[in-house]
């Protein structure tokens, strides 16, 4: 089960990098086997996957890169968690990651953290983003179908520019060390503006 919603038409230039997205889960989880998936890891290890889609799709990034803020005194150095840009648009993005449990998402309060995070890392006039990765979580047994379709139901009524999900049916039934399953991964983007 894979999906994604642009509702920001200048969020349209992520598509090919949401798509590609997808081939390196696929790709990572192919050479690690069994025992292992991105998603279990934090925000850094997603960033790199997504940044690693993005050349794919014929746009360069930069990790932890150096920016500069306009504020009441003036400017002031920042940083952004990801710098992403094409020939034509460009993106700052600050990013976290969330663990919820699958039946409780509750993410309207984590992207509105990372989104107001996200303003003050460029000047007013760049695209900048705040990106909240989410890796549902089950304790005990896997989701069932129902739950991951109401998962996708619910990350499709957050107040986002984009939104992308993954929960690849082989991968659905692996278990952390933890003993936790995580069905699969999501990916919010909200724009911040000022």
């Amino acid at each position: 089960m894979q999906g994604m919603i642009i509702s920001n038409p200048r969020l349209e230039f992520l598509r090919p990098v949401l798509e590609r997205w997808f081939d390196c889960i696929d790709r990572y989880n192919a050479v690690r086997g069994d025992n292992d998936t991105p998603y279990w890891h934090d925000e850094k290890a997603n960033l790199g996957l997504l940044s690693a889609a993005a050349w794919m799709a014929e746009l360069v990034t930069l990790r932890d890169t150096a920016t500069r803020k306009q504020n009441e005194e003036g400017e002031r150095n920042a940083r952004a968690d990801l710098f992403l840009a094409g020939a034509e648009d460009r993106a700052y993005i600050q990013a976290t990651q969330r663990w919820p449990r699958v039946t409780s998402l509750n993410l309207t309060q984590a992207l509105a953290d990372i989104t107001s995070d996200a303003k003050r890392i460029s000047y007013a006039s760049d695209l900048k983003l705040g990106c909240l990765f989410v890796a549902p979580q089950k304790a005990q047994h896997s989701a069932s179908p129902e739950e991951l379709q109401d998962m996708v139901d619910d990350l499709q009524k957050e107040h986002t520019c984009a939104v992308a999900w993954y929960f690849p049916y082989a991968y659905r039934k692996l278990r952390s060390e933890a003993g936790n399953y995580h069905p699969g991964i999501a990916v919010l983007f909200k724009e911040a503006r000022g």
